[in-house]
């Protein structure tokens, strides 16, 4: 409700207009009256109403006085509505200089007052909404400037403290929750979840804290809330820090599905200190997979225990690498499964871990790549190439590098088998072209820079049959061609296939086809014959 005084020397004129009017109805609620500007100056300094109604003609300070004096001394930024029983221009220019919102004569129409009441109470909310908006936006700059340390000691702490909605308290704290996972594909790009998780941290905050002592929390990222804490907080539930971290983290556990991690930054004594708690989480979270056990990290757990920048040996990746290119799945996640373990194990840095991964991967992109695919048709390739926008726990991280390497595997191993059968096809059409020369699987493997017994079983897995049969059958095939074409001897279409032996030549022939090459013609000529008949 907004809040209105009534201000007019005569006491039942005032109670008349209280009881005439339905306040509540209109947006108003009357929290004084006065029976002079005098009076009604001390109580609008006391009260700071939103509205004024005022008579003219008073005594001690009229009217006019009591506006003049509560905008120029008190600064004060109230609606006021003027009644009056004279129909005075002169007062009436006077009003319209102060920026008086109506001018009302005596005797009052209860309908018209109320209407103009409840204009002016919409008017207001939205000046208010709009007030609240602002300030809104200036505190989350001073805000930036606190965690940037941008606020210097000869900045006026109280009009922060007031910004800020903070009370006066002895210490302040820096939180920063993580919301981990990856969110449904189709919602990759959707800043929807991280506000509604907001808006329920923010529903788990306001059970402890009020108005005029909030806690500040803003977005940082698409998965990361900041917050101010102060000790004013603690102290008004009892708590101390770690239990009241704790009851936040339980009482948004049962109200949101998704993995928390949350860190809390040493305790400074001003905001002029605040970026040192600010900074204090940041070495935190590089200690998020060291001590992957903990939910809740606090700094000064963890300040003193070791933590590592070096990066794992290369042949730790490599191996993985070979065991991919050697096709064997099970190998692969047991050794994924170690690889996570040491990192863990090693005290490895959260960038640290990110920065091997990140290289792990493009290392496996560049196989694929190099092999002439295409390392975006991977479905996991647009998550894992975003990750570095969200956060992720250790066994989240280790589920979607399983599932892309696994990915990556299947990938590496169809490219294989398509270079193999473009090679195998190149070499099968080499045989029909060139099988009439003296080729064999030693030159043909040295002319395609292959290894002969590789080359061997590659075109029997292929093709279904060995190298030599090939050969031979293609030879045979159009040995049978010319038998029935032309009537060339039976050592010239020997030599003409390929055959430098003719008896070799008969005696394959007669294998394949279950007769000699001159009782195949003898054969064909017998047919024609009966035809012709």
């Amino acid at each position: 409700m907004n809040k209105v005084i009534l201000v007019d020397d005569e006491m039942y004129f005032r109670k008349g207009l209280r009881n005439l009017i339905n306040w509540e109805d209109c947006g108003f609620k009357v929290v004084g009256e006065a029976a002079n500007g005098e009076d009604a100056l001390k109580m609008i300094h006391d009260v700071k109403p939103d509205l004024i109604i005022t008579d003219i003609r008073m005594p001690v300070l009229d009217g006019i006085g009591l506006i003049k004096e509560a905008i120029e001394i008190e600064a004060v930024q109230s609606k006021f509505i003027i009644i009056s029983g004279h129909s005075d221009f002169k007062y009436a220019q006077q009003a319209l200089r102060y920026g008086v919102h109506d001018f009302v004569l005596k005797p009052i129409d209860q309908d018209e007052i109320e209407q103009t009441l409840k204009l002016l109470s919409k008017t207001l909310a939205e000046q208010k909404q709009l007030q609240e908006q602002m300030l809104e936006e200036q505190a989350k700059i001073v805000f930036n400037h606190l965690l940037l340390g941008m606020v210097e000691e000869n900045d006026d702490s109280i009009d922060l403290l007031n910004l800020l909605s903070l009370g006066n308290p002895q210490e302040y704290f820096y939180i920063l929750i993580e919301v981990n996972g990856i969110p449904d594909e189709s919602n990759l790009n959707n800043e929807k979840r991280i506000r509604q998780i907001k808006f329920t941290l923010e529903d788990v905050m306001n059970e402890i804290c009020n108005k005029e002592e909030r806690i500040w929390l803003q977005e940082i990222s698409p998965s990361t809330i900041g917050g101010l804490v102060t000790s004013n907080h603690l102290a008004r539930f009892q708590m101390n820090l770690r239990r009241f971290i704790n009851w936040v983290n339980k009482e948004l556990t049962k109200r949101i599905s998704d993995d928390i991690t949350m860190y809390v930054g040493k305790a400074v004594p001003s905001l002029t200190s605040f970026k040192e708690s600010y900074t204090s989480v940041e070495w935190a979270q590089q200690h998020k997979y060291a001590n992957n056990e903990n939910e809740i990290i606090f700094f000064v757990d963890i300040v003193n225990k070791p933590i590592t920048s070096d990066e794992l040996d290369e042949s730790v990746f490599q191996l993985l690498i070979e065991k991919i290119e050697e096709d064997t799945t099970v190998s692969i996640v047991n050794t994924l499964e170690v690889l996570f373990i040491s990192l863990v194990t090693n005290k490895l840095s959260k960038d640290t871990v990110h920065s091997s991964l990140t290289s792990f991967v493009h290392s496996l992109l560049k196989i694929i790549k190099k092999m002439g695919g295409d390392p975006s048709s991977l479905q996991t390739y647009k998550i894992i190439n975003i990750l570095h926008h969200y956060n992720v726990t250790i066994d989240q991280l280790k589920e979607l590098i399983i599932s892309f390497v696994v990915e990556c595997k299947d990938e590496i191993c169809n490219l294989r088998k398509q270079a193999a059968n473009g090679e195998a096809y190149k070499i099968k059409q080499y045989i029909d072209l060139y099988y009439h020369k003296n080729i064999s699987l030693k030159t043909i493997a040295a002319k395609f820079f292959m290894n002969p017994v590789y080359l061997g079983q590659l075109f029997k897995k292929t093709y279904g049959i060995y190298f030599k049969d090939y050969l031979l059958q293609v030879r045979i095939n159009e040995a049978k061609k010319q038998l029935r074409q032309s009537e060339k001897r039976i050592y010239e279409i020997a030599e003409s296939v390929g055959f430098n032996n003719t008896d070799y030549f008969v005696t394959i022939f007669g294998k394949l086809e279950n007769m000699k090459p001159s009782e195949y013609r003898n054969k064909l000529i017998n047919e024609s014959k009966v035809i012709g008949k």
